[in-house]
Formats: structure tokens, C-alpha cells, sequence
């Protein structure tokens, strides 16, 4: 999925707020009055707060549907992102636990297929992004099954060796989900909602097992433009295509990712040692190490406290969930529009329950979202893509691009495309295909900036080239098609 996974490092200043030890009566005023004025600069969407057992806020603001003036409550459902992963992570823990798999066992034993330099990849080197596959190898909404998914991932050259970097992929996660329909005999929702979301309690959570409706769903929103909901967006009968599935795209309530927090705190669903698993810091995120991923988690200790946390989004709907076990703490924030961003709501409530001022600094970046990108964004928006495209080395270089990085110029040209910013899009696409001629999603994503402004031909010569480095299961076959 086009996701906005966020290694936002929370600076903990103590710099204590007078509430700091007030009752949850006089907090209870300090969030609402938080998430109010989140409201009045663009956020819409719900929240929920708890502590010690004790749910202090779950709340609606905004509209769900501008058009229609549907109101935002706690049981509207939003899309969670890449918070879905944690889900898969769980999966892949309750499967471990009942004897049907081992996390150092090799992706040969169940794909037969894949090839020489990716058949040693361990499922713990899927859980914690270090397999080196790329951040994504199509678009959300291209539905493909299972079988063409694993295809076209075993197809995809490697960014690094297998257990050498940490390399965010949303591949890794979705060959994780075939693994656990594999293992069990069953869908992957459908385990999901029988072994971890129904004896929770969480009725509101899935892709389509809940049968929802489009007036329970958050209406999303980019730029203010209306987007829809994911049933205006059509997945296959079963879920979406296995470019979104098990990595992205789960829709819930935050009431119930509360209930999931409790059931994770509590030893419900899993043992105690699987959980543990999924919480410790099994590989740090950037060469400083502010940051680690667990198994589908973000782990980081703060100022004496161990958080717990992750977000997603598609540019659309953003969502964040951090939590704080030790202290049985719980922040969920989901929000149906782009407009303001859902970490920063919730790193706001996190320091009313705290007292103390939270202040972002500097970490391990998100691959849209960092002053690298920020900064190519920047370039290339205010110069033209005329001046980008003469000089995107020197661009790149003074930006403090990492040539060997090519998700960071994904991350721009996502934005671009988000902002139909279709010349500046084809610039920057235009530099990613020469710096990184063999990433198929580049060719394709040049093909539609140069489709979206009027350039058949260019668009043709793209996706010809994307065609050529993979003839099967590509979706530039049939755009060429269209054409």
C-alpha cells in the first residue's frame, strides 16, 4: 500500500504542564479541548484514550461525509493503513504457538517456487522488514490473486541480501499473509476474525467478512477532494488484491484497536511470549538506532518509557495507535482526510496523559514524509521540473539523498501524484528510472504522469519498458492494451 509509515521520534522535554497529576476529570476537558482545535485546523475522524483500564475519551469530530453532513463518531470506520500489519504479525504469532510453523523457517518450504537468492528469506526476516524486498511492487487497487502476487514478488530483484538491512516492504507482509492461508487451510481474513478479532470482541474490523455499510464507513478525503469509501474503490470478492492485503487496508473502529490493546496487554489471544516477540526491538530502523521495529510494531524507549506504536495511511485516511503496556496506556487516532495528520494528534494527547510537552525530533524518517524528501519536494515544485530534470543529481546530493535508496524517490513521486502534479511527477520518475532502471512500479508510475498530462507516446515507451522487465502479471500489459 502507499503507506505513510512514520518513524516520528517523540523528544519527551520536561517541561511539566500544571495537570500533570490531575484526576481524569480535569484531563478528560484538556483532550477534548486537543482534539477540538485538531478539528478547526482540518482533522476530522475519532479517537479513543485510555488509561489504567479507564477509557477517558472516545469521541467522533467532524464530518464522516462533508456532503452529506455525517457526523464522525466513535463506531465510524476508518481504513487503519499499515497498522494492519500487526495483525499479520499476530497471525503469524498464533500459528507459531500452535505448533503449524517456525519464524527461522525459509519462504522455500512454502513457496517451492522462489527462487535462488530468495528461498533462504526467513519469516522473521519478513517480520521485521530485513528480507530485501522492495517497498511495493504495484498499485492498491490492481486485484491480483495470490498465486500472480508471489510470481511477481519472486520475479523482483532484491534492494539488499536477506538479513542485512532494514528496508520497510509491504511485500514482505503480504507474502506473510499467503503464508498464514497457507498454514491453516483458511482465508486470511477469515482467521483473523476467528482466532484474534472475534474472541476479542471486535464485531467492527476487516475487509469484508463484517459486511459493512457504506454509511458506517469515513467518507475519505485528499486535499479536500472526495476519494470515497473502499466500497467505491472495488477489491475482489474476498478482500483486496494481494498488493494491499496483509499489509494495508483493514478497516475498524477505534473502540475496537482498543480492544485489541487490551487483549494484547492482557495475554488474551496470544501467549505471553508471543507477544513479547512482537514487542521487543528485533532491528533498528536507521543507522542511529532512535527508532526499532518489533513485528509489526514500532518500538522505541522515550525518556524512560517504552512505546509501543505504529500508524498508515494511503494519503487518504491516516491513522495512528501507540501504546504503552507497562503503563496499560492507549492512544488511538483515525482520521478520514489528509488535511492533518493523525501522529500528530495522537503525540499531542500522549503528552496531556504524560503532562509534559512532547516535541518531535529528529529519527529514523518516513520514506514520504522526511527532510530528504521534503526537500526534493521542495526542488521541484518551486524550480519546475525543467530545472529538476538538468540538475536532479546535484538536487539529489544537496538533499542528502542515499543513492542506494530508491523508496525515497516512490515517496516523492507519490506526493507528486497525490498533488496532480503530473510535469513534476514525469521529471522525477524520469530521474528514478535512470538512477534505478530495473524497478518495474517506476516505469509504470512514469507511464501514468506522462498519461495524465497528454503523452501517449511517452506513456507507451514507459510501460513497453516496464513490460519487458516483467512480461507476466503486470498491469502495464493491459494499460498498453487501453492505449
Amino acid at each position: 500500500m502507499k503507506n505513510t509509515i512514520a518513524f516520528f521520534s517523540l523528544l519527551l522535554f520536561c517541561k511539566c504542564l500544571p495537570f500533570a497529576q490531575n484526576p481524569s476529570t480535569e484531563i478528560v476537558p484538556k483532550l477534548e479541548s486537543c482534539l477540538q482545535e485538531a478539528a478547526a485546523k482540518g482533522w476530522s475522524g475519532s479517537a479513543i484514550v485510555a488509561k489504567g483500564g479507564v477509557v477517558l475519551l472516545e469521541k467522533g469530530f467532524g464530518f464522516a461525509d462533508r456532503e452529506t453532513k455525517r457526523a464522525q463518531t466513535a463506531e465510524t470506520v476508518f481504513s487503519i493503513g499499515s497498522i494492519s500489519k500487526q495483525f499479520t504479525a499476530a497471525a503469524i504469532m498464533k500459528l507459531e504457538s500452535m505448533g503449524k510453523l517456525r519464524l527461522d523457517d525459509p519462504i522455500s518450504k512454502y513457496f517451492p517456487e522462489a527462487p535462488a537468492d530468495k528461498a533462504s528469506i526467513t519469516l522473521h526476516q519478513l517480520l521485521t522488514h530485513t528480507a530485501g524486498f522492495p517497498g511495493a511492487i504495484g498499485d492498491d487497487y490492481d486485484n491480483v490473486a495470490a498465486t500472480e502476487f508471489a510470481h511477481l514478488a519472486f520475479a523482483e530483484p532484491l534492494i539488499g541480501l536477506p538479513g542485512q538491512k532494514y528496508e520497510y516492504s509491504n511485500v514482505g507482509y503480504s507474502l506473510l499473509g499467503i503464508i498464514v492461508e497457507q498454514t491453516n487451510g483458511m482465508g486470511y481474513e477469515k482467521f483473523l476474525r476467528e482466532n484474534l478479532w472475534l474472541p476479542t470482541g471486535m464485531k467492527h474490523t476487516g475487509y469484508v467478512l463484517p459486511g459493512f455499510q457504506k454509511e458506517q464507513l469515513a467518507t475519505g478525503y485528499r486535499d479536500g477532494q472526495r476519494w470515497g469509501t473502499a466500497l467505491d474503490h472495488p477489491w475482489l470478492p474476498e478482500g483486496p488484491g494481494w498488493h494491499l492485503r496483509a499489509n494495508g487496508g483493514i478497516l475498524s473502529t477505534v473502540g475496537d484497536m482498543y480492544l485489541w490493546y487490551k487483549a494484547l496487554n492482557n495475554n488474551t489471544v496470544l501467549p505471553k511470549n508471543a507477544t513479547e516477540k512482537m514487542f521487543a526491538p528485533q532491528v533498528a530502523e536507521g543507522p542511529r538506532g532512535l527508532s526499532h521495529y518489533g513485528y509489526g510494531w514500532v518500538v522505541q524507549e522515550i525518556d524512560g518509557h517504552k512505546i509501543i506504536w505504529h500508524n498508515g495511511g494511503n494519503g487518504v485516511y491516516n491513522a495512528n495507535m501507540t501504546m504503552v503496556p507497562a503503563e496499560d496506556l492507549c492512544v488511538v487516532v483515525s482520521s478520514n482526510s489528509n488535511d492533518h495528520i493523525s501522529d500528530d494528534v495522537a503525540m499531542q494527547l500522549l503528552g496531556i496523559l504524560w503532562g509534559k510537552q512532547l516535541v518531535p525530533a529528529e529519527g529514523e524518517e518516513p520514506y514520504r514524509n522526511n527532510p530528504v524528501t521534503n526537500a526534493i519536494f521542495k526542488e521541484i515544485t518551486e524550480r519546475g521540473p525543467a530545472y529538476f530534470s538538468q540538475n536532479s543529481d546535484a538536487i539529489l546530493k544537496a538533499a542528502g539523498f542515499d543513492f542506494d535508496n530508491d523508496m525515497q524517490l516512490l515517496g516523492v513521486g507519490e506526493r507528486l501524484e497525490e498533488a496532480e502534479k503530473w510535469d513534476e511527477g514525469t521529471a522525477l520518475f524520469e530521474t528514478y528510472t535512470r538512477l534505478f532502471p530495473r524497478i518495474v512500479v517506476a516505469w509504470n508510475r512514469l507511464g501514468k504522469c506522462r498519461l495524465a498530462k497528454g503523452d501517449k507516446a511517452g506513456a507507451k515507451t514507459a510501460w513497453e519498458k516496464s513490460v519487458m522487465l516483467r512480461p507476466k502479471g503486470n498491469p502495464a500489459v493491459e494499460w498498453l492494451k487501453e492505449l
